[in-house]
């Protein structure tokens, strides 16, 4: 075992997918809600692999996604494989899930990013 397998976190041991998050750039949908009990947050990595985490607990975990796999949820979603349950959903949520309203989404930095996920968020708009 090398130095940096052993400097590597628990859960990165034998996870092929896992990718340092230290100072990962971390987004979260224009539309999340700081009151909801979760906010999805999601990072892109050079080689194309996401990590998925509640930004509002990160410290339960973080998954990790191929890039075939990431597609494929994509592709699920935009087909409405995800939805939520209307009954579980306000009036507002419900026209935003199906399409009925003209609000856009954007994709927002976290609240929760490092300073150094900041700085390249800044290099990359600039």
């Amino acid at each position: 075992m090398t130095d940096t397998q052993q400097e590597l976190p628990p859960e990165a041991m034998g996870n092929e997918k896992w990718h340092d998050t230290t100072d990962a750039l971390w987004m979260r949908s224009s539309l999340s809600n700081p009151d909801a009990e979760a906010i999805v947050e999601v990072a892109e990595f050079d080689d194309g692999f996401r990590a998925v985490r509640d930004g509002k607990s990160s410290e339960k975990g973080t998954l990790f996604f191929t890039p075939a796999e990431w597609e494929a949820f994509v592709l699920g979603a935009r087909d409405g494989e995800f939805d939520i349950p209307e009954e579980y959903l306000t009036e507002e949520e419900i026209k935003i899930q199906r399409g009925q309203t003209e609000v856009e989404a954007a994709w927002v930095p976290s609240p929760l990013n490092t300073p150094e996920a900041m700085a390249e968020y800044h290099r990359r708009q600039n």
